[in-house]
């Protein structure tokens, strides 16, 4: 027998095991259903499962750097095409919303309101065809927002999504965004 075994072999056998070890909990938990039906058939879909939704968040996660840093700033439409479904189904504010165009309509109406608005990522996870991103939101109220002619003012909040994708592209959004602090901040609310 031999004394050394290449190191691809040793991962894939101490992966095996472990999600064997974790019995069905962990094969659900990795997008399979069931127990065993014959010797190590579970726990290689297990790890099937696991390497492609792994794959898939990786993947969607670099889509979403990508549109942070290239389309969030600009809200060039040429860009959008590039990183978001035109059947997207947006979800903000207790309304829902449908189509790239509108998503084009709302980053407008934005930045028209804060045009040096700036969304800066703070965290950003992935879990198969899901992101979730925690902004913080800055800018000076210039223009009209949420029926607030403009202040002037400075304001800062923190905004939280959960974008949905396939085939490299957002083809949904739920977004909240802490719109009391910024109607405080922009002096339409009082403040607390």
């Amino acid at each position: 027998m031999r004394r050394h075994t290449k190191p691809a072999v040793v991962l894939t056998t101490l992966a095996a095991l472990t999600l064997s070890a974790f019995g069905s909990g962990a094969a659900d938990a990795a997008g399979t259903a069931g127990g065993t039906t014959d010797s190590g058939s579970t726990s290689r879909a297990a790890a099937e499962s696991f390497s492609w939704n792994h794959g898939t968040a990786r993947v969607n996660k670099r889509v979403m750097e990508r549109f942070t840093s290239e389309f969030l700033p600009t809200g060039d439409p040429a860009l959008a095409r590039k990183f978001i479904s035109p059947d997207i189904v947006m979800h903000f504010g207790g309304r829902t919303q449908q189509g790239r165009d509108t998503y084009l309509g709302v980053v407008a109406a934005n930045m028209k309101a804060f045009p040096h608005l700036k969304w800066t990522v703070e965290d950003l996870r992935a879990e198969g065809d899901t992101v979730a991103i925690r902004y913080t939101m800055t800018g000076t109220h210039r223009g009209p927002f949420a029926g607030v002619e403009a202040t002037g003012r400075a304001i800062r909040a923190e905004s939280m999504a959960f974008y949905r994708l396939a085939h490299g592209k957002i083809v949904e959004e739920r977004a909240q965004l802490d719109m009391l602090s910024i109607l405080q901040q922009m002096g339409a609310v009082p403040a607390a």
